[in-house]
């Protein structure tokens, strides 16, 4: 029976149906047609597969754990870059002279590197490679942060910080994506959160260096650049270094087998699945039960060797707002927005509010107060005091221990939260993301509600854990979209991202000082405006066993 043709099968059954009066119904031949592609499935080889299957063979094994490793610290560097300069221009205020404008210029610098550098990154990303991008990148980047730390003035430190962010922000696209298209998928979103928790705690590692380092007293002229060599100054080529410790250690890793597919290399990306396959076993790389790798139908953009680079980066990006992407990539970007306004927003403002807080706590004030009270009255006193009394101006550029101990305890909770998410979001990542905003919602009416100083500054910490969401857009990025496509889309949401963030921040201090309580019951009404569009976002895949 199994060689007998469809159309001999149909014309039995028609034959036989004719006999009794009856005809194929519509369904009974979508059944004859299943099992003929049944057949055929099981016919074909199993040394034949697809490259996600050739994955799941490779299993999960010491060679995804070092790239796990080395994606994470590698977005941490980033994250170093990104958020530390916060720590070295508060030490750097009087070496370089900076007025109130210039230190949130300064500030701000890196997140319009990020913004600068995205699209580019995307496009090199899906074009030449996601290892390629990354050596590069962290190289580039580590030379331009470490020059940072000789800057002899603002604007040159500005320059080079704007430099290296634009260079570190490839890490975006490249090490998401690298990390997600080398594992398989049943532990894809798993190892791609775990991966999240470096750049959550990325600030928290930049106070932990600089608890030590900012409070040593020596100062060293250095004759031929005019400046004097101070401990900021090493905190932030410190901060540099693991740019060029994961460009390094990149080279002990492969290309991306899909990316290889991708651009028409079946032969490496087998090659490099060989070696996955030999490092997580321990048995020899020929013994590889895939043979021969099939192409996946998805997606693709006509890319030609004559299309200009113009050309090539209009049509990566305009892919993504045809169908059949441009629905998810709209409710994914106004999620992105949302997050990046939020977390990534308020998290710079974080020093300010937690040093008004523990001044008002210090004082013994603060009873029946929630946290909009607080500020005000932590303001006003200092206003107070200065119209009071004549104060000679002396330029401060020490940083309390209260400001570190906030980044590091928030750093702590961020990488607690999204390692427990990790490893019991599994594939219910929607319903995840849904629940992390709806408390970060939730928080936000709550410290404007609570009249408790010190509950008011933990709702606060709650409030921006909606950051844990961004590990769990980053699966999604890898999911939706074709491999083609996967660095763009990732780098264009950071893109928008960063953009939101760096709006979010300037805004937020206007916002907070007009009516304080106005903008968290805003805020809050934000998120679950978040968690509408998150509920019609596609159902979440079902690993392969």
């Amino acid at each position: 029976m199994s060689d007998i043709s469809e159309a001999e099968l149909v014309q039995i059954l028609t034959t036989e149906k004719a006999c009794r009066g009856t005809t194929i119904l519509p369904y009974q031949m979508m059944h004859i047609k299943a099992n003929k592609d049944l057949k055929l499935e099981e016919k074909r080889p199993l040394s034949v597969a697809t490259v996600e299957e050739a994955l799941t063979a490779t299993g999960f094994g010491k060679y995804n754990f070092g790239l796990l490793l080395i994606c994470s610290w590698t977005l941490q560097a980033m994250g170093m870059d990104l958020f530390g300069t916060s720590f070295v221009v508060a030490a750097a205020v009087c070496d370089l002279e900076l007025s109130l404008q210039q230190r949130a210029l300064l500030t701000a610098t890196p997140l319009v590197g990020v913004v600068l550098g995205a699209q580019l990154w995307g496009y090199v990303s899906d074009t030449k490679g996601r290892r390629l991008t990354l050596v590069l990148s962290m190289a580039v980047g580590f030379v331009f942060a470490a020059l940072s730390s000789f800057a002899p003035d603002w604007k040159t430190m500005a320059f080079m910080k704007l430099i290296s962010s634009t260079f570190t922000s490839a890490t975006n696209s490249g090490a998401y994506t690298l990390l997600g298209e080398s594992c398989p998928e049943r532990s894809r979103g798993r190892s791609m959160l775990l991966c999240t928790c470096s750049l959550m705690c990325s600030q928290a590692v930049v106070a932990v260096f600089a608890y030590p380092i900012l409070p040593m007293k020596f100062s060293y002229w250095i004759d031929f650049l005019g400046i004097y060599y101070r401990p900021w100054r090493l905190l932030a080529f410190v901060m540099a270094l693991p740019c060029a410790v994961t460009a390094c250690l990149l080279q002990f890793f492969e290309e991306s087998p899909k990316f290889l597919v991708s651009r028409g290399q079946p032969d490496r990306a087998l090659k490099v699945l060989q070696r996955i396959y030999a490092c997580n076993t321990g048995h020899k790389a020929d013994q590889f039960p895939v043979k021969k790798l099939m192409q996946e139908q998805e997606i693709a953009t006509t890319l030609t060797e004559t299309d200009s680079f113009f050309s090539a980066l209009w049509q990566q990006t305009t892919a993504l707002f045809r169908r059949p992407l441009l629905k998810d990539t709209l409710k994914l970007f106004y999620i992105v927005t949302v997050i990046y306004m939020t977390g990534s927003g308020f998290i710079l403002w974080l020093p300010y509010i937690m040093n008004n807080l523990f001044s008002v706590l210090e004082t013994g004030e603060g009873a029946g107060m929630n946290l909009c009270t607080v500020i005000r009255y932590s303001t006003d006193s200092f206003a107070n005091a200065a119209n009071n009394n004549t104060i000679q101006e002396v330029c401060n550029d020490t940083i309390q221990p209260t400001t570190l101990i906030s980044a590091m305890s928030y750093g702590a909770l961020a990488s607690l939260s999204n390692l427990v998410l990790s490893l019991t979001c599994g594939s219910r990542k929607r319903l995840a993301m849904m629940g992390i905003v709806l408390l970060s919602a939730t928080s936000a009416v709550l410290l404007n509600v609570v009249p408790i100083p010190i509950a008011g500054g933990v709702f606060f910490f709650l409030f921006l854990l909606c950051a844990l969401s961004m590990g769990i857009l980053s699966v999604y990025f890898v999911e939706l979209y074709p491999t083609s496509l996967r660095g763009m889309a990732s780098c264009l949401s950071v893109m928008l991202g960063r953009s939101s963030a760096f709006l979010g921040v300037n805004a937020i201090g206007y916002l907070i000082s007009a009516n304080c309580e106005a903008t968290f019951y805003g805020w809050a009404i934000l998120l679950l405006s978040a968690i509408i569009v998150t509920w019609f976002l596609p159902n979440d895949k079902q690993p392969r066993q």
